[in-house]
């Protein structure tokens, strides 16, 4: 059954929590000054170069930039999404949520939210291994190169490609048994205009993906390599992605802003890119 956590509830969850107690339980950890360091467990490293931080109750990676509080880590070191990591730690931590059943309409919109968090998330990993593994996602590596776009940057930013044609993702997700429903109001597909069938949204483009501050995938942004217009397409707005409350990259700048107290604001993608490619994070 579907349960709805109240925002003061998360919260509370989140200042009982201890980070270093759950981080140390995948990594381990030696007191350095105020901060705890080990080896980043998000990427191989031989110099510890993870932090966490017990009284900002964050952790860091000065080398791969992941980041963020202790649902963040559960959600990247687990692959849970946001409201299981919560349950985790509040039964960990032997904190009660209030079992406040939903209505049907609000158990409608909870189940079909997750269900679009969750196609998004197996839509980043196949934009990804078309990147990383198939031929044809050469290409777009040595444009991301050409950029002068690093490994660790291209895999910390997750950045994707979307493959030729008119069905590879649709052909993916049927493989899962994603709903075909589901999978339009993602935005991912579109209806054909004779009514027979959907085609992929995303073709032959880079591919950016689109998380909120909880590290969920809520859309996509795409870019041609070439001179084709549009030169970015973007995800619809849906269920999970509103464009007026979203700010790409904010999920993992948040905790380096406020701690430099400072905030870059840039117009698009690469160029946000960028800036953490030369350290201006």
């Amino acid at each position: 059954m579907a349960i709805f956590i109240p925002e003061e509830k998360i919260l509370e969850i989140k200042n009982t929590a201890n980070i270093v107690d759950v981080v140390s339980e995948v990594v381990h950890l030696k007191k350095t000054g105020k901060n705890f360091v080990g080896l980043c467990p998000f990427h191989s490293e031989k110099t510890a170069s993870f932090t966490v931080s017990p009284e900002k109750q964050i952790f860091y990676c000065f080398g791969c930039g992941a980041g963020g509080n202790v649902f963040s880590f559960l959600m990247k070191n687990r692959g849970l999404a946001f409201p299981e990591a919560v349950r985790t730690l509040a039964s960990r931590y032997g904190i009660e949520i209030p079992t406040q059943n939903l209505t049907s309409e609000q158990k409608r919109r909870f189940g079909e939210r997750e269900d679009l968090l969750k196609i998004n998330r197996q839509a980043m990993e196949f934009f990804k291994q078309a990147l990383h593994r198939r031929p044809s996602g050469q290409a777009a590596m040595n444009y991301l190169n050409k950029r002068g776009l690093s490994t660790d940057i291209i895999e910390r930013f997750n950045l994707g490609y979307a493959p030729k044609g008119w069905d590879n993702l649709l052909n993916f997700c049927a493989k899962k048994a994603v709903p075909l429903s589901r999978l339009e109001k993602s935005g991912l597909i579109l209806a054909k205009k004779d009514g027979r069938g959907y085609y992929d949204r995303f073709r032959d483009r880079i591919i950016f993906p689109i998380s909120d501050v909880n590290q969920a995938v809520i859309g996509f942004g795409g870019r041609v390599m070439d001179d084709a217009l549009p030169k970015y397409l973007n995800s619809p707005e849906t269920v999970v992605y509103n464009k007026s409350r979203s700010l790409y990259g904010l999920h993992l700048a948040k905790e380096k802003c406020a701690i430099a107290n400072t905030v870059h604001i840039v117009e698009g993608y690469l160029d946000l890119i960028t800036l953490h490619q030369y350290g201006i994070e």
